[in-house]
């Protein structure tokens, strides 16, 4: 299994600590590239729209796909807060590395609301969203800790995987675009490393019948994120048709909709659990009837 420690992620952290106003700057976002990627995009199994469409269909995608990120943040950034103060007597470069960690969520969760608002300002309307983060992050963390932090970890992974695999590369991207996630992607490297020190922790702690409910909270998580990503793929279809300045046939709206959620699973569930890295630590944490009873549910949700 890998090996990480909080030396090393502090010291990390510190080397490519950025500033929101450097990260957006004064450039504007593009109109005429994507600002997401394909392989992010929900657009290509789409064939109701056409090729200006789907420039269009990326641009309302990436104002949600930022939205989410700094959605989930608004459960990791308590989580890590807490885990700081078990760490603080016993360890203290534990506690420095979590401590940074809960306040670069914070910081990320400003970057998120700034970017929803220049991508507003650049379409011409505001788009609509999800909502009830505070809601929904007591949700989250009223479940098992070690469930909670399989799910963190899962965000943690994806994100890594959606720049290096689809964003570092692309000559088509929307600069800006490519810039704000560079920049996610530089301090999340660490975050990611942390949940998987924390989660070997919390784990290592667990009675038998503690870890049985930690895999049935991961399981109501998992279902609980994909009722979310529903509900927002009906405002996208909402926000697409605003952006186009048109309706939607039945056909139309359902061949969309299929699209976008197949898209938005990939991006926020299938991404993260298939992950080289995830599955080498879930499958170090569970037994095998746990992690069968786990690939049950994603195979129901990702069908």
């Amino acid at each position: 299994m890998a090996t990480y420690t909080y030396a090393g992620c502090i010291e990390q952290a510190y080397k490519v600590n950025w500033k929101i106003k450097d990260v957006l700057g004064s450039v504007d976002f593009d109109l005429d590239r994507p600002w997401l990627p394909p392989e992010l995009s929900g657009g290509s199994g789409v064939f109701c729209l056409d090729r200006a469409e789907k420039l269009k269909l990326t641009q309302v995608e990436m104002g949600a796909y930022a939205h989410l990120f700094g959605f989930v943040e608004a459960f990791i950034a308590p989580l890590m807060a807490d885990l700081a103060l078990d760490a603080e007597l016993e360890d203290g470069g534990a506690f420095e590395a979590l401590t940074n960690f809960a306040s670069e969520e914070i910081k990320h969760m400003h970057l998120f609301r700034e970017v929803r608002q220049r991508v507003d300002e650049k379409l011409g309307f505001p788009l609509e969203l999800i909502g009830d983060e505070g809601k929904v992050a007591h949700a989250i963390l009223s479940r098992n800790r070690g469930a909670v932090l399989l799910l963190t970890t899962a965000i943690e992974w994806f994100t890594q995987h959606h720049y290096l695999s689809a964003m570092r590369h692309s000559d088509d991207l929307d600069p800006l675009t490519k810039e704000i996630f560079r920049s996610h992607w530089l301090e999340e490297a660490q975050h990611a490393r942390l949940d998987h020190l924390e989660t070997l922790r919390v784990f290592k702690e667990m009675t038998v019948q503690d870890r049985d409910k930690a895999i049935d909270d991961l399981i109501w998580l998992l279902a609980s994120v994909d009722g979310l990503l529903q509900q927002q793929v009906a405002l996208d279809i909402s926000n697409l048709g605003r952006h186009l300045g048109r309706s939607f046939s039945p056909e139309e709206h359902d061949e969309i909709r299929q699209g976008l959620l197949k898209g938005k699973r990939h991006c926020f569930i299938e991404s993260g659990v298939t992950h080289p890295h995830f599955l080498e630590l879930f499958l170090g944490v569970t037994t095998p009837e746990q992690q069968a009873k786990v690939q049950r549910t994603l195979a129901l949700i990702l069908r």
